[in-house]
């Protein structure tokens, strides 16, 4: 689970930020992942619904958009 490391400062900083919004969930999360990360979107998704039980993003359904590049953006999300 090497995605483990990319995903964690993702789920603390939308959390971090949907709090600040006053969300109670996160419904959708859209991500625009760089190919030469070696992330497998099957992988990452599993990976991510792991990291994020017990948060506030437990239910988000997680969007990826793949682009040749080396870094993992987030485009947007749904808080309510």
């Amino acid at each position: 689970m090497h995605e483990t490391h990319l995903i964690e400062p993702i789920i603390k900083g939308i959390s971090e930020h949907a709090q600040k919004e006053g969300a109670g969930s996160v419904s959708k999360i859209r991500l625009k992942v760089g190919e030469f990360m070696g992330v497998k979107e099957d992988s990452f998704k599993e990976t991510f619904s792991v990291l994020a039980k017990g948060t506030m993003l437990k239910d988000a359904e997680l969007e990826l958009t793949f682009f040749p590049g080396s870094r993992i953006e987030v485009l947007s999300f749904d808080i309510e």
